[in-house]
Parts: C-alpha cells; structure tokens; sequence
C-alpha cells in the first residue's frame, strides 16, 4: 500500500489491508541470517528503537526488514518516498507487506501512532521529526503494542532513543577500475553500539549487495585488516552511490 491517506481515514485503511500479529507470545522479531549476528538475541527486540546511519543507511535499514515480512508481519515506512523497488526486491524484500506513507506533512505524529496500530516494524525516513510530547506518546505505544522503529538517521531528531545504533562506517564498491567499469557488489563495515550490556563496540562485514545483487556475508578468515582502504578514493568520489541505485531502482 503506498500513499495511504493522511489524516483521520489513515487507521482505517492500515486496518484494512493489515492482520497483526499476537506480539505477547514473541521477544523478538526476525532478522536474516546474515545480520542476526548484530543483534544479542539474534534478532529485533520488540518495542525498541534502532538507529541506522552512514553511507549505506537506507540499504541496511531496508535489508533489517526481510525476515519481518516474510515471517507475515507488516512493514511501514514513514518519509522513504525514494525507496526503489527493484534493488530492494533483489535484497528479497516483500513489499507486498509493506504500508507506505510518503509525506505525513505536519501529522507526522499522528501518522506514527496510526502505524504502530496497525503494523510490526516501521521504517522512519532522515527527514522526520517529532516534536518531545509525540516522541514520549510513541515510545510508550511502542512498549505497550510491541512494535519497533528503525530509523534511517539520527533518532534524536525523533526524540527517540535508540536501544541499539548500527553505523555503517566504511563502504567499498567492487568493479570500478581507473575510470571505468561496472558496479558488481559492495562490502561494507556496521559498527554495532548498544546500551548497557551491548555498549561495547563490535563491527560486522556483509556484502550489501554480492555480484548477484543479494545480500550475503563476508568471509572474514581471508580478509586482510585494511580490507576497506583500497576503496577510500573511489568512496570520496561517491559515497551515496549505491543508495543511489536503491532509490532510483
């Protein structure tokens, strides 16, 4: 569903198209594979908030929600007009389980609310903004419902505090010579920073996406340290390249 209506119809039409789950009965909600090992319990917490930011933000935020829809939960995404579908489908995101509201305006707020009735997980664009009365109103809907909230950018800017942060801190295109050459995948470092028992520092490699256009792991036993400096002039030149790809997709 994209470009639900704002306003007073918009908890109806999520009702409309949305079956929630029983979220009493589970901690967690799924991740793939491939990034469980970001999380402690292997998985989303239900009712916490993670902040996903650097270069590659939208793409993993959008690959955290794989496991999600296919497991039948629902899917929203708040202020991501840009999210394209066809690299994200390659990642195997199913937004058939998605609920898209494209510009919530000045009822951002209320927007939020509506979704949290109706959906698991909800994707927050790096351009909302709430103000501190409708951050604390969410935060205790979120705890009471079970749904999370990943936002793509500082959660701060939504009076929200996150429970976990991953940070993509470095990212490296493959196939791009001196000049030439095609984008064939891209590795990229998550620094992974959580609060109390998860505040040390970790960092995981995936690639995001292969040469097949998925999202995959990286074999760390045969990288070298500097694995990522080869690439730090073809990241100056353009760091939001593949996200430009997944928006424009």
């Amino acid at each position: 569903m994209r470009n639900a209506s704002v306003g007073g119809s918009l908890g109806n039409d999520i009702h409309q198209v949305s079956s929630p789950l029983v979220l009493a009965r589970h901690r967690t909600f799924p991740v793939v594979d491939e990034l469980a090992g970001l999380f402690t319990d292997r998985g989303i917490r239900q009712g916490s908030t993670i902040e996903v930011t650097g270069v590659a933000a939208l793409s993993l935020a959008s690959a955290l929600t794989i496991s999600v829809s296919h497991s039948g939960s629902w899917v929203g995404a708040v202020g991501l007009p840009m999210l394209g579908s066809s690299a994200a489908s390659d990642l195997g995101i199913k937004f058939s389980r998605w609920a898209f509201i494209d510009h919530p305006q000045d009822q951002v707020g209320a927007v939020i609310q509506a979704l949290i009735a109706g959906v698991d997980l909800i994707l927050l664009g790096s351009d909302i903004k709430l103000r501190p009365d409708h951050g604390r109103k969410i935060v205790a809907l979120m705890r009471e419902r079970g749904t999370s909230i990943i936002t793509v950018g500082k959660a701060a800017l939504c009076n929200l505090r996150p429970d976990l942060c991953l940070r993509v801190s470095q990212a490296a295109w493959t196939g791009i010579g001196r000049g030439h050459g095609h984008l064939l995948s891209r590795k990229i470092e998550i620094e992974v920073v959580g609060r109390g028992a998860d505040s040390n520092l970790r960092r995981e490699l995936v690639w995001l996406p292969d040469r097949e256009g998925r999202l995959n792991t990286v074999d760390q036993s045969n990288e070298p340290a500097n694995l990522l400096q080869s690439a730090c002039r073809m990241q100056k030149v353009s760091p939001d390249i593949g996200e430009q790809v997944l928006q424009a997709s």
